[in-house]
């Protein structure tokens, strides 16, 4: 009986206290919970790899003010909850969600067409997206919602099969490299000059090039800080690989080619690889294997550290592919035929069989001065003595290529006198530690005259 009474008691005070409550107006409440009001930049939005990474889309609202039934006591932040939907039906079936604490959300191209994906569009067709806000002062309250936005959205397909090549400016596409995987590894041949420049952009729209600090030689970044890309110092064909996996950029320089065990001629201004053959029965058949060198982050651009591969090709229909073995072709009928190596359209390599000697026979190089590969093993150009000590000739340039002058004897294997660049591009010296001589940033489209003058110990190309 005393337990009961004691309860009773209890239950009494606590009543009490809250009738006390009441009665002091500690109770607040809020008022002025309504829609919201939604508007969109836009009606229509195509979208495609240029505008990516442009705004495309802005949705803004004004929120409702909550009102306190106690002016000195406002209602506070985070009271009111925030969601911007997005649905591909007027209805809402099917939702994307997205909270949200300011009173705008942007989309760039990129966002709004992975939103497109993600709520069923297809690509290359323009369709509604329905967009609307949800409110909610709490779970156990039901929601307001403001008015509905409709969007015409045409989205696009990013297939990331292959990196556009710009040059350092990213002012030129200079080559394409390819990943038929989509797996983020791009490869492929090509044509480069020595130290040449440039940038690797995704089909996204990712620009890709080196880390931005001395000491990370061929470690890949796709910041705003990335260095280009370079390529070592030999002018040729290089086999390139972007890995953005690995984030490692390797390029292998073709060093020499061997056609059925004999070398090749490399063309310099072609970019080419030629052998003339003379065959003595049909059906012969001619295999070409490469010797490679490959540079990466752990050789940097050390022509001493580069690993020496061999590179083996099966031929088929003018086209050369990569293989474990090499594999080879039948020339159908005996006699002399030029065989030529190039880098095709596709950044692959071609192989032509030609009927004949369709070299053009090399320039005399006796007793004068000769642009030569800066490691003399290239003749370049045989330049016309104009006046004692003046040698001028034509050249095409690729941007930021190395050479040297080299005065030669009887033939181009006498070199008597090598002339390198004295500190500055256009100062000679034949002395110790002569750097290499180098162009600027030309094209290759352009014929230049180089003239270089021995008495001033100067040169110039205009």
């Amino acid at each position: 009986m005393k337990k009961i009474f004691r309860n009773l008691m209890m239950l009494l005070c606590a009543l009490t206290a809250l009738v006390s409550c009441d009665e002091s107006g500690d109770k607040i409440y809020l008022d002025g919970f309504k829609s919201s009001d939604l508007m969109a930049s836009a009606s229509d939005v195509v979208l495609s790899v240029d505008n990516t990474k442009d705004i495309v889309l802005s949705m803004a609202w004004k929120n409702p003010t909550l009102l306190s039934s106690d002016e000195t006591k406002p209602a506070g932040n985070g009271v009111l909850k925030t969601y911007l939907q997005a649905s591909p039906s007027e209805s809402f079936a099917t939702v994307k969600e997205y909270s949200v604490t300011d009173l705008s959300k942007a989309f760039t191209g990129a966002d709004l067409n992975t939103l497109a994906k993600d709520l069923g569009t297809t690509p290359g067709q323009s369709a509604p997206l329905y967009f609307r806000i949800k409110s909610q002062m709490g779970n156990n309250l039901d929601a307001a919602y403001s008015n509905v936005c409709q969007v015409n959205v045409t989205p696009y397909i990013i297939h990331m099969d292959k990196m556009t090549i710009w040059n350092a400016n990213k002012d030129k596409v200079l080559t394409y490299l390819y990943s038929p995987n989509e797996d983020g590894i791009y490869a492929g041949y090509m044509n480069a000059s020595s130290w040449l420049n440039f940038w690797g952009k995704e089909n996204d729209g990712t620009i890709w090039g080196n880390v931005g600090q001395d000491g990370h030689v061929y470690e890949m970044d796709n910041t705003e800080s990335a260095w280009n890309f370079w390529f070592p110092g030999q002018t040729g064909i290089y086999y390139t690989v972007v890995d953005t996996k690995a984030k490692e950029f390797k390029p292998t320089y073709i060093k020499a080619m061997q056609l059925n065990g004999e070398d090749m001629t490399y063309d310099a201004p072609n970019y080419a690889w030629t052998k003339v053959i003379t065959t003595t029965a049909d059906n012969t058949p001619v295999s070409i294997v490469a010797t490679g060198a490959e540079y990466s982050k752990a050789t940097a651009t050390d022509d001493a550290a580069a690993v020496v591969k061999t590179m083996n090709y099966t031929l088929a229909d003018g086209k050369m592919t990569d293989a474990a073995t090499a594999g080879s072709v039948n020339i159908a009928k005996a006699g002399t035929y030029t065989i030529t190596v190039k880098v095709g359209e596709n950044s692959d390599l071609t192989y032509s069989i030609e009927s004949g000697n369709q070299t053009a026979p090399e320039p005399e190089a006796s007793n004068t001065l000769c642009m030569f590969s800066k490691d003399g093993n290239i003749l370049l150009a045989v330049m016309n003595k104009v006046s004692d000590g003046v040698y001028t000739c034509k050249y095409k340039p690729t941007s930021w290529e190395n050479f040297r002058f080299i005065f030669v004897g009887e033939n181009k294997d006498d070199k008597q006198t090598w002339y390198g660049a004295d500190g500055e591009q256009f100062k000679l010296t034949s002395g110790d530690g002569a750097w290499d001589i180098w162009f600027g940033d030309e094209n290759g489209e352009t014929e230049f005259t180089v003239t270089a003058d021995l008495n001033t110990m100067t040169w110039k190309y205009e």
